[in-house]
């Protein structure tokens, strides 16, 4: 799922990567990988960089990026506004995308019905990292005024939405965008089980609204994520409920005339102890399309495979069917191609228990 590490830095190495790891289980999807290091590595770094070469913001706080919290933060200059600056430009989704068209037209010679899986971090995302509470802020005291509360996350929503545009329209349906709710997913997870629906609902409202304005029949998917720094999450749960509470906002709200193709869930953590099918109980409770499928990102490449097979069975017993299955996070947590092949080889080992 999503970046790769940062040695496979053109289309043609990704694609190849996912084909050969993957093999006949590859989900007909396939990764662009990311022209920057940083991209595969630190997630949205590049473009919190970018976003700080805009003159309309000033620097609140430096960071190294050794870890989380240790990142650059801005806020607008007095008179300013992000509406003024080429925020797409800072994004680069559809720059992304544009350095992989001959490499995905070489790999559809023999698998035609390969499409581009191109991530985009939600606006929220990417306000949350680089505008912190101040975007959050500015949203509650923004109620019954307009645009006007919405300094940081409106542009960032238009911006998203152009760059979605112009990649399905040099795409069409040879692309499925993932969507990627780290922020949201946190969130969610950190609030108790009995004030959850709230955010949750809050951000399946926010994606709706993002999805509605995409061009029609295009083609999504939803990477809910713990966030992750050299392959450890943020957060550990104790069960799937949160990331379930989330799904099924998702896709309460979810608008009609858009595929909402798959949704990735972050389940278990590679321990003893999320083979324990009370950890898996809420999958029962999922509510998705019948088109939906549902991958499990339990693909720890250090959990010895007996173990990892007990756990994918008490998370499809639960779940009561078959499910697809990932790493937890996106591949560019790990920081050699060594280790991303064997997460892709455990995620393969794991589907043939399910043939």
């Amino acid at each position: 799922m999503g970046s790769l590490p940062p040695e496979l830095d053109s289309p043609e190495k990704a694609m190849a990567f996912a084909v050969d790891t993957a093999g006949e289980f590859l989900d007909g999807l396939v990764p662009g990988g990311e022209a920057d290091p940083y991209r595969a590595q630190w997630y949205v770094r590049p473009i919190i960089d970018r976003l700080g070469a805009i003159p309309a913001l000033a620097p609140v706080r430096r960071g190294d990026w050794s870890t989380l919290r240790s990142r650059d933060t801005f806020r607008l200059r007095p008179g300013r506004s992000l509406a003024e600056a080429d925020v797409d430009a800072a994004l680069g989704y559809a720059a992304e995308a544009a350095r992989t068209m001959d490499a995905l037209a070489d790999v559809r010679r023999t698998d035609p019905g390969l499409r581009l899986q191109v991530g985009i971090p939600t606006p929220f995302v990417i306000g949350f990292i680089a505008f912190e509470a101040r975007m959050l802020l500015r949203h509650r005291r923004s109620a019954g005024h307009g645009d006007r509360g919405f300094p940081y996350y409106r542009p960032l929503l238009d911006a998203t939405v152009r760059e979605i545009v112009r990649i399905h329209e040099a795409l069409r349906d040879n692309v499925v965008f993932q969507l990627e709710l780290p922020a949201e997913t946190l969130i969610c997870t950190g609030t108790p089980a009995g004030l959850r629906r709230a955010p949750a609902a809050a951000a399946g409202r926010a994606i709706a609204r993002l999805v509605a304005r995409a061009p029609h029949d295009s083609r999504f998917g939803v990477h809910l994520c713990y966030g992750s720094l050299e392959g450890k999450p943020v957060v550990s749960p104790r069960s799937a409920a949160p990331v379930v509470a989330l799904t099924n906002a998702i896709a309460r709200y979810w608008p009609a005339g858009r595929h909402l193709d798959f949704i990735h869930l972050p389940i278990g953590d590679g321990k003893q102890a999320s083979v324990r099918p009370r950890y898996y109980e809420p999958l029962g409770r999922l509510e998705l399309p019948p088109t939906t499928r549902v991958i499990a990102g339990l693909a720890h490449p250090a959990q010895p495979l007996t173990q990892a097979r007990q756990a994918l069975a008490a998370a499809e017993s639960a779940y009561g069917g078959l499910l697809d299955v990932a790493s937890p996070c996106g591949l560019g947590r790990y920081a050699t191609v060594d280790r991303a092949r064997s997460a892709v080889a455990q995620a393969v080992a794991l589907a043939e228990t399910d043939l």
